[in-house]
């Protein structure tokens, strides 16, 4: 049975919501709630990266080997451990998503939304054995990011947070730098995939069209059609309706605009239409919904 690492296993007494941990075998460096070879899974996002040797991780079941230098995320329901970390360093880099505030730049990047939103998923699905590899010259870069993340947890001086912050930041912003610049035809794929999603994400109140999100991924539109809903699992029309939804739960706790109102806001043209979607999706009305969630 799968063990379920919580965050509180990691984030500490003060709850601070990202946490390096490096296991190295060789060196008998580990930490309390150290589970390498246990398989596991967490309600927190995590970033692993292979250091030193070589050895094979499982993913939901698929066997993986792994080298220095090669880069994974792992996101919290996904299946995973360490067949085999006998000579292995690997560091893991364990933040909150919904608390840690990734800059709205470092997310419009093509190759953020592809490894940190797409690739997890589309490996699991798909059994997708492509994976992020940094040549050693830029693995050193990545690494004195990484080891001045530890001196500043376990120093813990005056401001340690923000400087953590932003060297997690600026680690996101090189791995998903060096994954835009793969050069194979899948990673290529959930780029332009990644394209769509953050421009459906900043229009989704725009009347948008098919053939318009199949030229911006340079694919026709029975080829875009099929990638999309390979990565994400659903329809580019049933994706754009949760980004509305989304965005009206939180219109819906937040404000006392009409609902009407709302669902022209977030692009509905037709308020029967929204109701009709939003119960869909949530199981409840606008209304019933506002009047749980408005103290």
């Amino acid at each position: 049975m799968p063990t379920k690492a919580l965050g509180s296993d990691y984030f500490g007494i003060n709850n601070y919501p990202i946490h390096i941990c490096k296991v190295e075998r060789m060196q008998n460096i580990t930490h309390v709630a150290d589970l390498t070879e246990i398989e596991h899974y967490h309600d927190f996002t995590e970033i692993v990266l292979i250091i030193r040797g070589q050895g094979m991780q499982v993913i939901d079941n698929n066997e993986y080997m792994v080298s220095a230098g090669d880069a994974f995320v792992l996101q919290g329901n996904q299946h995973h451990y360490f067949k085999d970390a006998g000579n292995l360093e690997i560091v893991n880099i364990m933040y909150d998503s919904h608390r840690v505030n990734i800059s709205q730049n470092v997310k419009q990047m093509e190759g953020y939304k592809a490894l940190f939103f797409l690739e997890p998923q589309y490996r699991t699905q798909h059994h997708f054995k492509n994976r992020l590899h940094i040549e050693r010259a830029d693995m050193a870069k990545i690494e004195y990011v990484v080891n001045t993340m530890i001196l500043e947890q376990n120093s813990k001086h005056e401001g340690y947070e923000i400087i953590i912050a932003n060297r997690l930041e600026e680690l996101i912003v090189l791995l998903s730098r060096h994954y835009s610049q793969l050069e194979t035809t899948e990673a290529q794929a959930l780029m332009r995939i990644g394209k769509v999603i953050s421009y459906l994400e900043y229009n989704h109140n725009s009347k948008i069209y098919l053939e318009q999100l199949a030229e911006m991924s340079n694919m026709s539109v029975r080829n875009f059609q099929r990638i999309f809903k390979k990565a994400v699992g659903s329809s580019p029309s049933i994706y754009l309706i949760q980004i509305r939804i989304q965005t009206a739960r939180r219109l819906l706790r937040e404000t006392n605009m009409a609902i009407a109102d709302i669902a022209t806001e977030i692009g509905f043209t037709d308020t029967n239409y929204f109701i009709k979607c939003f119960k869909k999706e949530t199981g409840s009305t606008p209304l019933k919904f506002r009047m749980r969630n408005v103290s």
